[in-house]
């Protein structure tokens, strides 16, 4: 099997070092969740914290249980308080989830959330980083991290994420322009008190070789500094010649942390070293329907990738929390980041075999030339960096004898990216399609000045919402935000002419409203109205090619995607708050809605020849404990989503949109029966995830269907005081699961069966 053919140059051997060198010396790992958000203060006398069993994120939770998710606590401050407080739906992935299944990017902890799809080539550097369409709205570029921007686009590694959250419907009214199907937020690791020293290391299939550790240090009872540190080496089992290394680190200073004034400064760096993914091409078939070529015959390990293609990136991101009690019913808060970010970038794109010369030749067991998307893939260099301050007022009173929770502010960001589009020398698309040559045969890539366009994009916005609590079971939430966003482009625009400086404009105010009602002390029902735009222009670090479609143009009447939801849900918390249970009915209706075509840019939007999306659906979850021993993770999504409003696709199925979609995971501690208490943990623990088949990405005319998605998990792990092993082995079945997508033309075959196991230590 070819790959890691560049990994072991100078600069990447002299980075891993680094990092591992970090990573031993300061003895980090994955278990840092035990002392998070801990209140054990230490005696004056003693110079080493010991904690005791501590609460984390959430009531009745202790250290290495999946928790109710209903008790999360959102670190966003102009949200509500916690999932159980807000009439929406929240996808969460805690810690112990991501502990368990080792997981290490944000596409592997999305799997656990039913309705989400990627685009192709996403979570192991594919056109666009990471992706989502969540609930068949796209989530191009709304990631987030503590509830403020996350620029650039690049492969998340979650080495330092306590928690993963997905809002989903439009959120608008909380995060300004774009999140209209939805968001993802990552919630940070930050320091605490108490001192921990962990470290893990893992070794899995695909030549799978991961260092992550953890250290959290209190200097005193109010400052404490927790570093993080990761090393990953990997391919991907049962696809050839494609691999992503990865190393990063992450700091974060708290300060003030039993004082009424609390400030955390966090710094992160991740750097990115693969080979993306392209997946393969489709083939049209005998009904006229295009299916993955895979699925009809190809070797599932086939790829395309040749040794020129390359995505490489460095992310520095800069965060600054600040948060100061007035008075008992009053606080101010400022939160900044600051993000610095670069990414090379070159893939080839393999195209659909449509011919009846292809389809015959292939089908006879022939090997066909292959076909190429994009001139045979995108190249570009991009740089920028981006700025976003949240200034906000949160004050608690009563108007009478109905209870305030009033908050209001202001939310500024801005983003600058410049982008050189590259020119290839020497290259050949001559690959067949069984048995592809590797070689780049002396291509190479030129990133020329003359070739830079420069896109920025700003947005100005004021929001204020309130919680009036007008009886003890009946409150009522209402939310407004006006927004100014603008953005702009100038420069090289596929042409030799540099284009002038373009713009445009949007001013939109983004509502929401709920009533819940809570006639028992662990249920409440909620019905929530919202509503969120998009203008054209806010994806500046998403665009790959750079078409008059995709970027502001003076005096064109862009109007802004719009899309609404409404939702009618409970939420309901058994066994004193171990369990909680949530149920939801919704439809999201959204306009003038667009799509990307293989180069990424807009085909559809912004213009009255765009369609319209209808999702409607109902979801279910249930996460805590069943019993002392017994825990359980599992939701449930059923969809059912239609284009609206469109002369040529109206009443077709929604692209990307899986009607049935579920993900289950429940493990068992057997220590009780087996061993006496000291001698640690022996858990057990499995589950599977389940996806019907969709059409594919930007498939709106529903002629490519990507098959049902499956895979079933097992873990088993022991776990003493200071020591830890475990064993996982993911898709047992070796099921031909799909990534990712793309109309008729691509999609990227998933990892095969394969095994990790992982040792770490705790002091």
């Amino acid at each position: 099997m070819k790959r890691f053919n560049r990994s072991l140059s100078p600069k990447l051997h002299l980075g891993a070092a680094v990092a591992l060198g970090l990573s031993a010396g300061l003895g980090y790992a994955e278990n840092e969740a035990e002392a998070q958000e801990a209140k054990v203060e230490p005696s004056v006398t003693d110079t080493s914290i010991n904690l005791a069993t501590v609460r984390v994120r959430g009531e009745n939770k202790t250290v290495n249980e999946i928790p109710n998710i209903n008790a999360t606590q959102l670190d966003i401050g102009r949200m509500p308080t916690s999932v159980r407080d807000t009439p929406q739906v929240i996808n969460v992935v805690p810690q112990e989830i991501i502990k368990q299944q080792r997981l290490y990017t944000l596409d592997q902890a999305l799997a656990n959330v039913p309705g989400i799809t990627l685009s192709t080539g996403e979570g192991r550097g594919g056109l666009n980083g990471d992706q989502f369409r969540i609930r068949g709205q796209q989530a191009r570029g709304d990631v987030y991290t503590d509830g403020l921007k996350d620029f650039g686009t690049y492969t998340r590694d979650i080495f330092d994420v306590e928690n993963v959250e997905v809002i989903k419907g439009p959120a608008g009214e909380y995060f300004g322009a774009a999140n209209l199907g939805g968001l993802i937020n990552e919630s940070l690791k930050k320091a605490h008190d108490g001192n921990s020293y962990n470290y893990d290391q893992a070794f899995g299939s695909a030549s799978m070789y991961r260092g992550q550790g953890d250290v959290n240090h209190q200097f005193n009872r109010d400052i404490a500094l927790r570093i993080n540190g990761m090393y990953n080496r990997a391919g991907v089992a049962e696809r050839d010649y494609v691999y992503s290394n990865r190393y990063g680190a992450a700091a974060d200073l708290g300060v003030g942390l039993h004082s009424n004034t609390t400030w955390h400064l966090n710094w992160r760096w991740l750097h990115t070293d693969s080979i993306p993914d392209y997946g393969v091409g489709m083939i049209k078939t005998s009904n006229g329907v295009y299916r993955p070529i895979t699925s009809e015959g190809l070797a599932r390990n086939t790829t395309y990738a040749r040794s020129e293609d390359r995505d490489n990136s460095d992310i520095h991101s800069l965060t600054s929390s600040l948060k100061s009690k007035i008075t008992s019913w009053f606080t101010l808060s400022n939160n900044t980041r600051l993000t610095k970010y670069e990414r090379n970038y070159a893939a080839t794109t393999p195209a659909a075999c449509s011919t009846a010369a292809c389809v015959g030749q292939f089908m006879a067991g022939g090997n066909p030339l292959l076909s190429y998307g994009a001139g045979g893939g995108a190249s570009y260099l991009s740089k920028g960096w981006g700025a976003e301050n949240v200034f906000m007022g949160n004050a608690r009173f009563n108007t009478w004898q109905f209870k305030n929770d009033l908050k209001f502010g202001v939310d500024v960001n801005y983003q600058d990216e410049n982008r050189y589009v590259g020119t290839w020398y020497g290259r050949t698309n001559t690959q067949t399609i069984r048995h592809p040559s590797h070689s780049a045969n002396g291509a190479f890539l030129r990133l020329p000045k003359e070739n830079m366009a420069n896109s920025d994009q700003r947005d100005v916005g004021l929001f204020m919402s309130d919680h009036i609590q007008l009886t003890k079971e009946l409150s009522l939430f209402g939310s407004v935000r006006w927004d100014a966003f603008q953005s702009t482009f100038a420069g090289y625009q596929l042409s030799a002419t540099p284009l002038s400086r373009q713009k445009q404009n949007a001013y939109r105010w983004s509502p929401s409203g709920s009533i819940m009602y809570t006639p028992l002390k662990n249920s409440s029902f909620y019905f929530t109205f919202s509503r969120s735009y998009k203008p054209i222009g806010t994806d500046v670090s998403s665009q790959v090619t750079i078409l008059a479609s995709d970027t502001p143009q003076n005096g064109a009447d862009f109007k802004p995607q719009r899309s609404d939801l409404f939702e009618f849900g409970n939420k309901t918390d058994f066994f004193n708050k171990r369990l909680g249970m949530g149920v939801a009915f919704f439809q999201i209706s959204q306009n003038n809605s667009y799509y990307y075509d293989e180069s990424g840019d807009v085909v559809n939007g912004f213009s009255d020849s765009g369609v319209g999306l209808r999702t409607r659906g109902v979801e279910l979850n249930l996460t805590g404990k069943i019993t002392k021993n017994w825990d359980i993770y599992s939701a449930y999504s059923w969809m059912d989503a239609k284009i609206r409003n469109s002369a040529s696709y109206n009443g077709k199925e929604a692209p990307g949109v899986s009607h049935n979609n579920f993900s289950v995971w429940t493990s068992y501690d057997l220590s009780e029966h087996l061993f006496k208490p000291e001698t640690g943990h022996l858990k057990v623990a499995g589950g599977a995830q389940y996806a019907s088949a969709y059409w594919s990405n930007g498939d709106f005319s529903n002629t490519a269907r990507i098959p049902y998605q499956f895979s079933l998990n097992g873990m088993i792990s022991w776990e003493t005081k200071h020591y830890r092993i475990s064993f996982n082995a993911n898709n047992l079945t070796n099921h031909l699961n799909y990534a990712s997508s793309f109309s008729t033309s691509r999609a990227v075959p998933g990892p095969g069966r394969s095994f990790l196991g992982n040792v770490g230590l705790t002091f």
